[in-house]
């Protein structure tokens, strides 16, 4: 990339078309002119918030060719590139290259206890794969592997890897990363009640999931707006007591855009948990 991205960058849901099928690249493409009207500088498709679980192969390559459309230059777009083979990662890093992507992110390998030396040989594969700048993704209660310090001065040592996404919302990990690291890559905090904090340590950016829904707000708490801060942490608490993504679409979709549902098992809120959400929602500020 010419310079590091900064700021709130956009972990970016996934819209779907009618029935929960297909990507709605309509949908797609007002989204991120209201992200792009509010000052974010990127969003990263295909990842956590985007059900990267959920898709196939092909259905995220489609995600990442219409994103980069859609953002058509106004917004860099950091392409999700996780698989659960090594040869569906070389695929989809390829694919993101050929589309345009500015730069790849790419999770741990999931489930399965991975050792300190499988973790690293997983992201020279990838970057053996594309040009492009190589974002390493540490979230690791959810993955159930991760990325240590010392793996990753190995892989920056080795210019494997450029940047690194941390989502534990641990201060002394992030503090530990910037210490080892910044200066050398850009260092992203993200889960959305860590924002203000990671701002204050000195990351280079923030990766966002509620961020699709209020991007004013978090562009407030780049600024060093603690009371921003507080009302996102009210929202955050809403958006888990009812379910997480499907919740982001409902609250989404009281903005104006309508995602389609999350995929099965979640789908759609029941239209009474809808409307309490957004209720809630509305009295977080």
């Amino acid at each position: 990339m010419p310079a590091p991205i900064e700021g709130i960058i956009v972990a970016s849901l996934t819209p779907f078309g009618p029935g929960g099928e297909g990507v709605n690249e309509e949908a797609l493409g007002r989204h991120l002119d209201f992200l792009a009207a509010a000052g974010i500088p990127a969003i990263a498709p295909a990842g956590t918030t985007g059900e990267f679980l959920y898709l196939t192969e092909e259905e995220k390559s489609a995600v990442i060719r219409a994103a980069v459309r859609a953002a058509a230059g106004r917004l860099r777009v950091i392409a999700g590139i996780w698989a659960l083979r090594p040869d569906g990662v070389a695929r989809l890093a390829r694919e993101a290259e050929a589309a345009g992507a500015d730069a790849v992110f790419l999770t741990t390998p999931i489930y399965y206890p991975a050792s300190e030396s499988m973790v690293v040989a997983w992201y020279r594969h990838a970057r053996a794969h594309t040009r492009l700048p190589l974002f390493a993704y540490h979230i690791p209660q959810y993955a159930g592997n991760g990325v240590s310090t010392a793996a990753l001065r190995r892989l920056v040592d080795d210019g494997v890897v450029q940047g690194i996404k941390d989502s534990t919302g641990d201060a002394s990990r992030l503090r530990e990363l910037l210490d080892a690291c910044g200066g050398r890559i850009p260092v992203y905090g993200a889960s959305d009640g860590f924002a203000l904090r990671a701002r204050e340590l000195g990351a280079d950016g923030f990766i966002s999931a509620l961020a699709n829904v209020y991007p004013e707000t978090f562009m407030r708490i780049w600024s060093g707006d603690a009371a921003a801060q507080a009302v996102v942490d009210r929202l955050r608490a809403a958006v888990k007591a009812y379910g997480g993504v499907g919740a982001l679409k409902a609250l989404l979709r009281a903005r104006g855009f309508d995602f389609g549902p999350a995929r099965l098992p979640f789908g759609y809120l029941a239209p009474e948990e809808e409307r309490r959400l957004v209720d809630e929602a509305g009295r977080a500020g």
